[in-house]
């Protein structure tokens, strides 16, 4: 990616973008990010707006579902840094494509399962960071499905249940939406560890 797009992706700015003629996928950074992995890694707070995210998208719709390097989606980006605009934007981007015609899969829920390099899924990312908006909004989006454990054998649950301090407002939203919004949900953690355990450790209770 050229030094100047690189600057603007950071920035949010468009202006660059709009008469770029290459085509908007193929601008990568050495590790692969793209255009929006740029952006979302540069707000520190969350954006007052989507504007700059809905432009790109607009322009480029595959943006919607790639990944960097890592494994990473747009989507789980602005899960783990509390993005919950960009969140509803990415997720509303996703319905209005048609669903896979073999799986029967909404294209919505493809991508809040798409996981990365270390197994995580969106979730995943918001539980560890307790960002609880965001996962109000991804436990709303696919209740039914049972978050798989990562890697490292940690579920969504699990890793909330573990998180330092124990005793956060957010963490403990973060359990209570994962509880309280998800039909079938998985306790697993590491070593046959669980949820519970976690909770115990950290000298709270999961009720």
């Amino acid at each position: 990616m050229d030094p100047v797009l690189f600057k603007a992706a950071e920035a949010g700015n468009i202006g660059p973008f709009e008469n770029c003629q290459t085509c908007l996928n193929q601008l990568l950074s050495p590790d692969e990010n793209t255009i929006l992995h740029v952006y979302l890694r540069n707000q520190t707070t969350e954006p007052e707006s989507t504007y700059f995210v809905d432009k790109i998208l607009g322009r480029c719709p595959p943006l919607l579902f790639q990944a960097n390097k890592k494994g990473e989606t747009p989507l789980h980006l602005a899960a783990r840094y509390g993005h919950s605009n960009v969140v509803e934007l990415l997720i509303h981007r996703a319905k209005a494509l048609p669903s896979d015609p073999e799986s029967r899969v909404t294209k919505a829920k493809m991508m809040l399962r798409m996981t990365n390099g270390e197994g995580d899924t969106a979730l995943h990312e918001a539980a560890r960071n307790s960002q609880s908006r965001v996962v109000k909004i991804l436990t709303k989006e696919d209740r039914q499905f049972s978050y798989p454990t990562n890697v490292h054998g940690e579920t969504p649950l699990y890793i909330a249940a573990s998180i330092i301090p124990w005793g956060s407002e957010e963490r403990g939203k973060v359990v209570d939406e994962i509880i309280g919004k998800c039909v079938s949900v998985d306790y697993g953690g590491p070593n046959g560890r669980t949820a519970l355990h976690a909770a115990i450790t950290m000298g709270d209770s999961i009720t």
